[in-house]
């Protein structure tokens, strides 16, 4: 009987040991918890402590916001088949206590870039939840990798403007695939809004905020295509 608790306790020190420095998890306490941590590392946050289970005293110079956040729900989504990888996020849907119409109103803009921050995307290599701007940037520096010049070379020029086609295509349906996947993720923030809010008003605010960041993606990915066309266009 020792010799198993001996043996089991060997093994969970084994896998303490052999986690990545800083490792999070894919659990929804996982996903609050770098949520968290990233709520109180933003510059803009002025006081971010937890009070109790899923409530935390918020203020923040984003907005005349100073009282109790409450987290009311968290959403883990996987996007298999979008790459090698896959695609999987966390939202972290939160109310404001005491807030109103006139606030929602007033604010649309910066609550609306706030609130769009709640949703992290996770990293199954390095094991950890990263902001949509963490995500994005590995995404541009994957793409020049992916493509292997030296041995394009030995075909001559009409095997490189072959993998350039080659690589426009798939670049452009990786991207399409992608931006469906966001814009679905836009439309559930917004139905997510529109429960959380139950003002008209504020719904067609948040919904112009769904648009503006649709674009944005939009814009990036085409700013990810100049960028290949830039690198394939050098001798």
């Amino acid at each position: 009987m020792r010799g198993i608790v001996f043996a089991l306790s060997l093994s969970a020190l084994l896998v303490l040991r052999l986690a990545p420095p800083g490792s999070e998890q894919k659990t929804e306490a996982g996903l609050i918890a770098a949520w968290a941590q990233r709520q109180k590392s933003d510059p803009t946050t002025i006081k971010f402590e937890k009070t109790k289970d899923r409530q935390y005293h918020f203020a923040t110079k984003r907005f005349p916001f100073d009282g109790e956040l409450l987290v009311r729900n968290v959403v883990l989504e996987d996007y298999p088949g979008v790459n090698q990888d896959g695609i999987s996020t966390g939202t972290v849907e939160v109310e404001l206590q005491g807030v109103n119409e006139e606030f929602h109103r007033t604010f649309a803009a910066s609550y609306g870039k706030w609130i769009s921050g709640n949703t992290l995307y996770w990293d199954p290599k390095q094991q950890h939840w990263l902001t949509s701007e963490q995500y994005f940037q590995q995404v541009r520096e994957r793409i020049p990798k992916q493509i292997a010049w030296p041995a394009l070379v030995s075909f001559g020029w009409s095997g490189i403007l072959l993998a350039i086609f080659v690589g426009l295509f798939f670049v452009i349906w990786r991207s399409n695939k992608r931006v469906k996947v966001l814009t679905q993720r836009g439309e559930r923030s917004l139905q997510l809004s529109e429960r959380n809010a139950q003002l008209a008003e504020r719904n067609a605010q948040i919904f112009e905020q769904t648009l503006k960041l649709q674009e944005q993606n939009a814009k990036l990915f085409q700013d990810i295509l100049e960028e290949l066309k830039k690198i394939s266009g050098r001798p």
